[in-house]
């Protein structure tokens, strides 16, 4: 026998009444998801160590053809420098700007003042750094930098990764916000891009701390943290929270910073901490979440990094790269001590 016609309407007008009676706040199950999204950034765009970074940096400015666009913690290679120099002599828009709080600064400020080359000192307030490391060229291709432009800087275990797709016209962007700020001037970058979306998401200052909270709240298995020290305590709730829901939580810590980060922050049983060896210096700042995507931030996680700072952060939900991440965290967690 058929059902009544007039049962669905009904079964219609008491769903819409409990919608109502519940004041518009009853959660309906999704039928779609919104599918999460996945970056196609390949593991060749991850650069590990001095010889790797330095390389493709220097092929990088030597491919210019129309923009250098350098924000730096600290900068005093001097090939780095006489490569600048000779690009800018070769009619490329150079545009470099450098925290003012470090003293090695000065001499490079100087020299390409001398050579006519538009460098500038980002306005931080005392007390607060710019760690912003990145390379524009082009306004296309972007390098995001651990490691700061000199001999010290370079020697850390640290990476650095090539953006080219449309994060990349984002970096630029975000460099001409902070070049207007310095300088009053902005530059010229189209208020759209034809590079593909790669799906990876930019950070600065508080949002860097917004997307660390996100990516270790929707983790569902693993989060393998390397970075010389977590003191940033909302950072700390949240990783014992994700251990107590089942996380696998891993972290690898500086060994030169280890009183910085004392081990009774992290009493959960699921969080397991080792300490890096001190020669070379740990100088990665990376998060992997559930071994399929990615954060890399410019500095170490504490609170005055992110009220105080200028910071930067790349997210990037790229599976490939992830692994090639995740290889590497299992490398450097057999080499680091208990």
């Amino acid at each position: 026998m058929s059902k009544p016609r007039f049962i669905f309407p009904i079964l219609f007008l008491l769903l819409f009444s409990l919608v109502l009676l519940s004041g518009c706040s009853l959660k309906l199950p999704k039928l779609f998801p919104k599918p999460i999204p996945v970056s196609d950034l390949p593991a060749e765009a991850l650069f590990v160590d001095r010889e790797a970074i330095y390389q493709r940096t220097i092929t990088l400015i030597e491919s210019s053809k129309t923009s250098i666009y350098v924000e730096q913690a600290a900068f005093d290679d001097p090939r780095l420098v006489q490569l600048i120099v000779a690009k800018s002599h070769a009619g490329i828009d150079v545009r470099i700007l450098l925290d003012q709080w470090q003293k090695i600064n000065r001499a490079t400020l100087n020299q390409l003042k001398s050579q006519n080359i538009s460098i500038q000192y980002y306005p931080a307030q005392k007390g607060q750094y710019n760690h912003t490391k990145f390379l524009l060229v082009d306004q296309s291709i972007a390098m995001i930098y651990g490691p700061t432009w000199t001999v010290e800087g370079l020697l850390a275990h640290d990476l650095a990764v090539e953006l080219s797709g449309k994060s990349a016209w984002k970096a630029a962007n975000l460099f001409s916000k902070d070049w207007e700020f310095t300088t009053t001037f902005p530059l010229t970058i189209p208020k759209d891009s034809p590079l593909p979306d790669d799906k990876i998401v930019l950070a600065t200052n508080a949002n860097v701390k917004q997307q660390l909270t996100d990516q270790i709240s929707a983790s569902t298995k693993s989060i393998w943290i390397e970075i010389p020290e977590i003191t940033d305590l909302d950072l700390i709730q949240a990783l014992n929270d994700a251990a107590e829901k089942g996380r696998e939580v891993h972290l690898i810590l500086d060994q030169a910073e280890k009183s910085n980060t004392p081990k009774d922050k992290f009493p959960s049983k699921n969080i397991t901490i080792r300490h890096y060896p001190s020669k070379p210096p740990l100088g990665m700042h990376i998060a992997i979440f559930d071994n399929s995507s990615f954060l890399f931030s410019s500095s170490t996680w504490t609170r005055y990094s992110f009220v105080a700072n200028h910071e930067f952060s790349i997210t990037v939900p790229s599976p490939l790269a992830s692994a090639k991440l995740g290889d590497l965290f299992k490398q450097d967690w057999e080499k680091s001590t208990k």
